[in-house]
């Protein structure tokens, strides 16, 4: 019963993170800010933020936390930054479509990644998930992808393999201090997109707020709550549940935007959902038990 508790509670706490997480295109759509500029503006608002809480939580131990755990912090704090700025580089060159697919491949990174490193084999039935989750993303965009080529796949491989290693990792590490990674994190973003973007990052007053409510609450939010959830369940589990994130940012653009989906949509967040639901089910009732 023990680890059904907190196997259900990681799971509720990762799927909140990316409850959050999902409004992040629905606020870079009503910035009218795209691309390395919206990165960064993201990366500073999370990295001032993040870092104003770190502070305020520990007030006296800060310095020994940052002493002790700096170089524990430094490779997923660089990964949750760089990941972010690889899915605006994917975007940027081929397409939201294809980005979006290939994010639905972070379960066999995360999976991979701790086969790999941890000798830990995930389960059967979250990697059947998996495959069916990723059915369900490609049918969802299979209108729009065309054919995938060569540079579309080098483009957008590296954010999923990123971020599924990023929480193979956490998983392993349950100890690190979230909120000194998700710091690292916005700072790496910010540095990266600053230096890709050749310092134009300058944008219109009034286009700031959906970036900073997305840098200062969002972001810091979702990172600090799916690292979180690492550790109560499996990076491959963890990731898979991130893959809702394409069906409830769709939502939220069809509710404040009112861009109604597809029917490919509709029945390929069915897919994505039922897949999620069915392999949330079973680990908690049949492989818990």
């Amino acid at each position: 019963m023990k680890n059904d508790s907190r196997y259900l509670k990681g799971i509720l706490i990762t799927f909140m993170g990316v409850l959050v997480l999902s409004s992040d295109a629905l606020l870079i759509r009503m910035s009218n800010v795209a691309g390395f500029r919206a990165a960064f503006w993201r990366g500073l608002f999370t990295f001032l933020s993040v870092s104003i809480i770190f502070l305020a939580n520990n007030k006296k131990e800060a310095v020994t936390i940052v002493r002790t755990q700096y170089k524990r912090m430094l490779f997923p704090g660089l990964l949750w930054g760089i990941s972010g700025v690889a899915f605006a580089i994917g975007v940027h060159n081929s397409g939201a479509s294809i980005a979006l697919v290939m994010l639905s491949l972070g379960p066999f990174f995360a999976s991979l990644h701790a086969y790999l490193f941890y000798k830990q084999k995930p389960h059967p039935l979250t990697l059947l998930a998996a495959l069916g989750a990723g059915g369900g993303i490609i049918y969802m965009f299979s209108t729009q992808l065309g054919t995938l080529e060569a540079k579309d796949f080098l483009y957008n491989i590296w954010s999923p393999l990123l971020y599924g290693t990023n929480l193979s990792y956490l998983r392993q590490n349950p100890t690190v201090n979230r909120q000194g990674i998700s710091i690292l994190g916005g700072f790496t973003a910010m540095i990266l997109a600053l230096i890709i973007s050749r310092f134009q990052v300058i944008i219109p007053f009034e286009n700031l707020l959906p970036l900073l409510v997305l840098g200062a609450i969002v972001i810091p939010f979702a990172q600090l709550s799916i690292g979180h959830g690492t550790r109560f369940i499996p990076a491959p589990e963890s990731a898979l549940i991130s893959s809702l994130e394409t069906i409830i940012g769709i939502i939220y653009v069809w509710i404040f935007l009112s861009e109604v989906p597809s029917l490919n949509t509709i029945i390929g967040g069915a897919i994505v959902f039922a897949c999620i639901v069915f392999n949330t089910l079973a680990q908690a009732y049949w492989v818990k038990r």
